[in-house]
């Protein structure tokens, strides 16, 4: 059964993909001057329907089911009266937003919650896809990509904080609750953004797909003149995309398509307003860059043609520089894999763990110590230069719980060796002897254990 769901952040974030989505399709008709008055109708009405499904708590009510009953067939009637005449076959958009609010009145559930992201998501794609489809568009995609992984990550921090509380744990606050939301909000963005911007593309805004359904969307510059059936016009059948002359082809736009695009009949003041911004921003760094992308150009141009003076003598240095690295990397690989040690640790095994080849008395308890100490060294646990012999043996014990008895037998029976003022009998360093080869056989099972547990 699906985990209920009644977090309120996860209904506003269900809420701004929703609205941002259907403002998505609304935006392609944005010449007719009802861009407004549609958004602020399909915001009121999810605001209405999803506040129904919060306030049943994550248990599917009788009133949510009448109401879901209620919208679905006002929405049908709205659909054959209304939406069908006006938009007609694009009209099936607008339907199946009626139908996610139907549904958002018993969103109670987390398989519900991302049915209602799936449908935002079907509608971002038709609207993307259509041919009026610009790069002004953009404005309402990256909101509404950050509003679907806000969601997500509302949803699955809910989830983890209710699972500690059921564990008995303090509840988490729900500040922090809000600022772990936010952060890993913010951080899938950037990652995300990190990625794109490392990945090969034609240029950074090119979104199109030049098969199947053809589309102006992230493609400035120009209509490209291979697409069939693409209207002129910009979203909403604005006009000048494309007809100031600048060539087809990807590309950041250019300031005149800024301006162009800021003064399309119907664009929502706002947004004219920033791409005029955008415009003015745009046009001022070129004229402060123009003169340093000059300077870099002849210093490339410079690099070029000293390449091609002396690629010669580049390649034959090539060898070398090759042999260097892989110099390089075999000292550091030395370095890292520690064969020296290695060989050393095995060498005292022959020599103190099989034939039992130690001085005689206090000097053999030693040798087996320094010995023991060697093969801790090769587990990746060294004794610092400062460090006496109880916090040495604090350190072992933290790193290999199960072999602590031995290990304080050792560092108790090494003290009296090195510290104790009578002779040292042969039963010690007997006793060294068997605790060193136990401890030589275990410290290796035992640090693959722990690292399996981490």
């Amino acid at each position: 059964m699906s985990p209920p769901v009644a977090y309120l952040p996860a209904y506003f974030g269900l809420y701004a993909a929703l609205v941002l989505a259907v403002a998505c399709n609304t935006f392609l008709d944005i010449r007719y001057g009802g861009f407004l008055i549609e958004n602020l109708l399909w915001g009121g009405l999810f605001a209405w329907t999803l506040r129904v499904g919060w306030r049943q708590r994550g248990v599917e009510s009788a009133q949510g089911r009448r109401r879901q009953k209620a919208v679905l067939i006002v929405g049908a009637l709205v659909s054959v009266f209304i939406l069908f005449p006006i938009w007609g076959q694009r009209a099936g958009v607008y339907v199946l937003a009626m139908l996610q609010a139907s549904n958002n009145c018993v969103t109670t559930t987390r398989r519900r919650l991302y049915l209602g992201l799936l449908v935002s998501l079907v509608m971002v794609m038709f609207a993307a896809t259509h041919h009026r489809a610009d790069w002004t568009m953009l404005f309402y995609l990256l909101p509404y990509v950050a509003a679907v992984v806000f969601t997500l990550v509302a949803e699955q921090i809910s989830r983890r904080a209710q699972d500690f509380a059921d564990f008995g744990a303090v509840r988490a606050r729900v500040g922090g609750q809000s600022a772990a939301i936010v952060s890993a909000t913010a951080a899938i963005l950037a990652i995300a953004a990190l990625v794109y911007a490392i990945t090969p593309q034609i240029s950074l805004p090119y979104l199109t797909w030049r098969y199947g359904q053809p589309t102006d969307l992230g493609y400035v510059g120009g209509v490209d003149p291979g697409l069939s059936g693409t209207a002129p016009g910009g979203a909403g059948g604005g006009g000048g995309h494309g007809a100031n002359g600048a060539p087809a082809g990807g590309g950041l736009p250019s300031v005149a398509e800024m301006r162009d695009a800021a003064g399309r009949v119907g664009m929502p003041q706002w947004q004219s307003s920033a791409i005029t911004r955008m415009a003015d921003v745009a046009e001022s760094l070129e004229r402060v860059s123009a003169p340093v992308m000059q300077s870099l150009g002849r210093l490339w141009q410079g690099l070029l043609d000293a390449l091609e003076t002396h690629w010669r003598d580049l390649m034959r240095a090539l060898p070398a520089l090759i042999a260097l690295a892989l110099l390089v990397a075999a000292i550091l690989l030395w370095r890292e894999s520690r064969p020296g040690v290695w060989l050393r640790v095995w060498l005292d095994y022959g020599r103190f763990g099989l034939f039992a080849m130690h001085a005689r008395g206090g000097a053999g308890g030693l040798q087996y110590f320094r010995a023991f100490e060697r093969l801790l060294v090769l587990h990746d646990v060294e004794r610092p230069a400062a460090a006496n012999t109880r916090e040495y043996l604090l350190m072992l014990g933290q790193r290999h719980a199960h072999l602590r008895r031995q290990f304080a037998e050792l560092v108790l029976l090494y003290e009296q060796v090195r510290y104790g003022a009578g002779r040292v009998d042969d039963e010690v360093v007997a006793r060294m002897r068997a605790l060193y080869r136990t401890i030589f056989w275990k410290v290796g099972d035992i640090a693959i254990s722990d690292d399996a547990g981490r």
